[in-house]
Formats: C-alpha cells, structure tokens, sequence
C-alpha cells in the first residue's frame, strides 16, 4: 500500500492541473503547531495542545501538525494533507520527521474527514496500519460526539508513545504487500511512463523556450523553511518532505 501511495502522490504534485480546489493556506503567523483554522477548539484547548506539540518538538525536533479547515476546497483529505506538508515544510529538512493531523469537522449535513500524514521519517514507527489505529480507536469515537479536543489530544499522545517506542509493534504490521498491490503499482508505473512519454514527445520541439517536462513545482518538492528558532518560541516547518504515508477516515 505505501508503494502504491506514493505512486499516486508522485501524480498528485507532476499533474497538479488535475486536481481542482482552493489553494492550500498559508501557516498562521506567527508560527504555530496548531493551526485552527475552523475553529473547532476553545483557547484554553488550543494552550494545551501546542504545549504538549511544542514540548515533544523541543526534546525531539518532530513536529507534529494539527491543522483543521472547515472545507477541503475539492481536494481528497489525503491529497490536501500532502500538499499542505510540503508546502509549509513540515519537519527538519535532513530528517523529513514531521506530521499532519488534518481535521475537517463534521459541519451539518456534510461529512467529517481526518487523515495523518507522515513525513518521510516517520514511516517506519507510524506506519499506515498504526495510523489507521489510533485514528479509529481514539479520534473517530471522540469526533462523533464533537469532542475534537479529547480525540486530537489522545491521538497525539498514542503518536508519541509509538515515536518513542512505548507501543510495541504487531505482527500483522509487518507483512509485505499483497499481489493485488503488486499488480496495481505496476500498473500506475505503466501508466506513469506512459503519461511522460507522451508529454515529452508533444513538448520535445518546444524545448528552446525552456518549456520541458517537469513543472516548476519540482524545484520545490520538500518545502521551505518559515523561520528558525532563534526568537525562542516555535519558529515554523524546517523543510520536511512527505513521501505518501498516513491514514484517514470519514465519518
């Protein structure tokens, strides 16, 4: 499943034309772990978890991400996840540790959706099935009751505990990928190859004017610094790099 996801995400950020919806929003300022943007927590909430946040990245250098929206402007959670990673350079640029809880609330009639993504760094202690987890078991029955605090703050802690190795692994983790994924990353490569080379033969005689294959977002793929820590305080993303990890649900 993790080849076949960051096969897609290799889609995701070569095609971008594909993929409509509203840009993804700047981090507020100044810099900050949470990143409440639909207003889902109450000050006294928020303290408490950018403490916390602040305090494993302090001892750590992790950053971990809690960013809620009240609309995912027609982008997949997962998609608009990655996206917003890499585009605030979440995590140290020499580790790609950083995560995003991103939470889009349940606001009427509409469904709620929550995905984590994890950086490069990461995979290997969170991997999705971890993820997938702690999503159903602390943040899922939390959020049904509109208690985003409680189920963003456990979901938060079982992330350390397994950073940090607290949580031991299970056996059911460890197992390679099935046939039907082989299948299905072989096909997605095909088709990957395929995509290239008709792109490059239909751009192959405007080459002089500097109109090649590969879009300017390229150059950027891993993020950008948003300030160091020299202030004192939380200086923003390091330029971390998500390579399609994480899990999500809906509800």
């Amino acid at each position: 499943m993790k080849i076949i996801r960051s096969i897609m995400l290799l889609f995701v950020f070569l095609f971008p034309t594909v993929v409509f919806g509203q840009d993804i929003p700047e981090p507020m300022s100044p810099p900050r772990l949470v990143n409440d943007f639909a207003g889902i927590f109450s000050n006294e909430e928020k303290a408490k978890l950018e403490k916390m946040l602040l305090d494993y990245n302090d001892s750590t250098s992790t950053q971990i991400y809690v960013v809620s929206v009240k609309d995912l402007g027609g982008y997949a959670a997962s998609d608009y996840a990655f996206r917003l990673g890499e585009k605030w350079g979440i995590g140290q640029k020499s580790k790609n540790n950083g995560a995003v809880i991103l939470i889009k609330p349940k606001i009427g009639n509409s469904r709620g959706d929550v995905f984590i993504a994890t950086g490069y760094g990461l995979e290997e202690k969170l991997n999705d099935a971890r993820v997938g987890r702690i999503i159903d078991n602390y943040m899922i029955p939390s959020f049904r009751q509109d208690d985003y605090y409680t189920g963003t703050k456990d979901a938060v802690q079982a992330m350390i505990n397994y950073l940090s190795g607290q949580f031991q692994s299970d056996p059911e983790e460890d197992e390679g990928p099935s046939t039907t994924e082989t299948v299905i990353s072989v096909i997605l490569i095909l088709l990957f190859i395929y995509f290239m080379s008709k792109i490059n033969r239909n751009n192959r005689g405007n080459r002089s004017s500097g109109g090649g294959f590969f879009p300017p977002i390229i150059g950027g793929f891993g993020g950008g610094s948003f300030g160091g820590g020299s202030r004192g305080g939380f200086g923003g993303g390091g330029g971390g790099s998500f390579g399609g990890g994480g899990a999500g649900r809906s509800w």
